[in-house]
């Protein structure tokens, strides 16, 4: 089983980081337990269990992607970057109606990882327990409440 530790970062952070070359995914919710996205050029679909987590993953024709995606109740799309000095480090960096959240995600191996682990400087607010931590629960916000969540995040200091 791996973790995930969650934090928030602004653009000026994300602007002096050494990132890969962003991959850009447009994610499509069908509902909860289906969605469907283009990372890149590849078209998947996607199904989810109860802890958001992908318990099946195929390829799909842009035909059924296109078939599928008039069906999504929301649209995320952001750009995802690796951390290069350390690779268990994703950056993803939202776009068009949630520009301006800007979630680290650290990938652990055991709980013993999550306990001891030391957040890097530039990492501020931890949101692993909020409404930011995944796409599944961003793409249910309404603008007002992601506005509003976002601005709970921003103006607290760092942890």
């Amino acid at each position: 089983m791996r973790y995930t530790k969650r934090y928030i970062i602004t653009k000026e952070i994300l602007d002096t980081l050494p990132i890969s070359e962003p991959v850009r995914y447009e994610r499509y919710y069908i509902h909860d337990r289906l969605r469907i996205q283009k990372k890149g050029n590849v078209l998947e679909r996607e199904r989810l269990d109860d802890a958001n987590s992908v318990i099946e993953k195929s390829e799909i024709s842009l035909e059924e992607f296109e078939i599928l995606k008039i069906g999504a109740y929301n649209q995320i799309i952001r750009d995802s970057y690796l951390h290069l000095p350390d690779i268990r480090v994703s950056i993803k960096e939202y776009r068009e109606k949630y520009l301006g959240l800007i979630r680290v995600e650290v990938k652990l191996d055991t709980e013993e990882e999550v306990r001891n682990y030391q957040k890097e400087n530039w990492m501020l607010m931890d949101i692993t327990n909020s409404l930011l931590a995944f796409d599944k629960d961003l793409s249910k916000l309404s603008s007002l409440e992601f506005q509003k969540e976002l601005k709970k995040y921003s103006r607290m200091k760092k942890d």
